[in-house]
């Protein structure tokens, strides 16, 4: 199956801030995407981080999405991108956890219906 990992970075990158932090790592059947973004200035904190956003993408989807056509995976994209968004504009960056230590990141499954229909 041929590897969509970078097409999928390149959809969320469309929605993340600029200065967005994004990795595809390699391995495992499944796809992840994880994410992060620098947050408006602390007092305390100039380089204070989002809360890490974990984008898994499940084999059955990611299978689905590539036995279909271009015209589907087109759909797909467009289906992709507004879940995103949604679950985005529900989505707290904001934490708590101390300097150094990383707060628990936050797991977004994408199953065959939410990417294919």
């Amino acid at each position: 199956m041929k590897d969509y990992s970078s097409h999928f970075r390149n959809l969320v990158e469309l929605r993340l801030p600029d200065d967005s932090r994004i990795l595809t790592p390699r391995g495992g059947q499944d796809m992840m995407i994880l994410a992060s973004w620098r947050l408006p200035a602390d007092a305390f904190r100039a380089s204070k981080r989002s809360r890490m956003i974990r984008i898994v993408i499940n084999e059955e989807a990611l299978q689905d999405y590539a036995r279909g056509s271009d015209d589907v995976r087109l759909a797909s994209d467009e289906r992709f991108g507004a879940w995103l968004r949604d679950q985005l504009s529900a989505f707290d960056p904001n934490h708590d956890s101390p300097l150094g230590v990383e707060p628990a990141p936050v797991t977004w499954p994408v199953s065959t219906h939410i990417l294919n229909g």
